[in-house]
């Protein structure tokens, strides 16, 4: 009972962003200390670091160098991603049940949107997460307005675009490792369209992938990787050269691969902080166009950013790490659509969604030799505290990843 608890604590802040405090400016997100109330997580840490802990050393080594809060959201990313396999092991996974609430909660803002208007707003992110916090309230943007005639709603996220980013990503991993129920994809489809963006336009991509799965998966997740930068970067200097029509959400998800061509070559080789961004490029009609999202902090979305934080050496050996680690080409190509509208060092809970779907395939493949190994060592028969754990489900083909 008490490890369910615990599982569910975890899932409330972990899906709940709103519930979560900033205190000067640093965001405390609740959910990577819970899972250390629970002793059998740590037990499950130590019993599985021989698969991890190189490739975490190695990432957080080559960030404390450039820079130690990228090295802290690596170990804090890398605790979720470990809670998230160990309560799917452990049967105690309530990820799906409080998106499930979220989705009810957004509801019923859809509808006092029309019904009640005002109410809709007090229940909105900003007025809910000053309620709560007060002063200490995390950031927040009650954006609700209509898109095709319906309005779009956050839940209990931060603002509408996180909560669509959050349903595409736990709607992906729900696929991917749980048994479909007709109910919950139904309700996953009401909570993607009340919370419509651009973020939810990636389910559609995903799905068309999916019917090439089986040939993405034989390619080198490198390759994958060195391709997706191939494509987007003339893509996105397209769109830079025409002033990404105007579109704000556009220039912020795209402009860090042409800045990446147009900033100096020690800014690029070193990394280059938001201030000095701020103080020496907003000639760059891009840079100029989303100063403000600068000056907060948060430049460029995706690849860029981690470019923009370790500097090339550094974002090369982090970005290998991911490449050499990933499960195929397939989750890698789907990690790099989830993570395009952040940086891929956030902590927000669905870009370690997108580090779950990255490794699943090949934890479930560990795991499974890891139970049977360890029950073969046992002479009396008995698999003891591996009881509390469950087997990947081997009587039906895991969708993503799946060799």
């Amino acid at each position: 009972m008490y490890p369910r608890i615990i599982s569910v604590l975890f899932y409330m802040f972990f899906t709940c962003v709103i519930f979560n405090p900033e205190v000067q400016g640093l965001a405390i997100y609740f959910y990577v200390f819970i899972p250390f109330l629970d002793p059998d997580f740590s037990r499950f840490l130590a019993s599985t670091a021989r698969r991890w802990s190189g490739p975490l050393l190695i990432a957080v080594a080559v960030s404390l160098a450039s820079s130690p809060t990228v090295a802290v959201k690596i170990v804090s990313i890398a605790i979720c991603i470990g809670y998230l396999m160990y309560t799917m092991t452990r049967r105690i996974n309530y990820l799906h049940h409080w998106m499930a609430i979220n989705i009810i909660f957004a509801m019923l803002q859809f509808v006092l949107y029309y019904v009640d208007y005002p109410l809709s707003i007090q229940l909105g992110p900003e007025e809910m997460s000053k309620m709560i916090w007060g002063q200490y309230a995390t950031p927040t943007f009650t954006n609700f307005f209509e898109i095709f005639y319906f309005a779009r709603v956050s839940g209990f996220s931060r603002e509408a675009g996180f909560f669509s980013s959050l349903l595409v990503g736990a709607f992906v991993a729900y696929l991917s490792t749980e048994r479909v129920n007709k109910k919950m994809v139904a309700l996953y489809c009401i909570g993607l369209f009340i919370s419509f963006s651009k973020s939810s336009m990636l389910l559609f991509v995903i799905a068309g992938l999916y019917l090439f799965r089986h040939k993405l998966r034989a390619v080198h997740p490198l390759m994958i990787l060195i391709i997706f930068v191939g494509v987007i970067t003339p893509l996105s200097v397209f769109l830079a050269n025409h002033g990404f029509y105007g579109s704000e959400s556009f220039a912020h998800r795209f402009s860090g691969y042409p800045f990446l061509l147009d900033a100096r070559l020690e800014d690029v080789i070193l990394g280059v902080s938001p201030q000095k961004i701020v103080a020496q490029y907003t000639y760059l009609p891009y840079i100029h166009s989303i100063e403000h999202l600068v000056k907060i902090g948060v430049p460029f979305a995706g690849l860029p950013a981690t470019v923009a934080d370790l500097g090339l050496f550094g974002a090369l050996v982090f970005i290998g790490v991911l490449a050499f680690t990933a499960s195929d080409g397939f989750v890698m190509l789907l990690f790099l659509l989830l993570t395009c509208t952040v940086s891929i060092t956030t902590v927000t809970s669905f870009v370690p969604i997108a580090y779950l779907l990255l490794y699943w395939p090949r934890f479930t493949v560990f795991w499974a030799q890891f139970t049977q190994e360890t029950q073969e060592r046992l002479s009396n028969g008995s698999n003891g505290s591996l009881s509390r754990f469950r087997r990947p489900e081997t009587n039906r083909p895991i969708p993503i990843g799946s060799k």
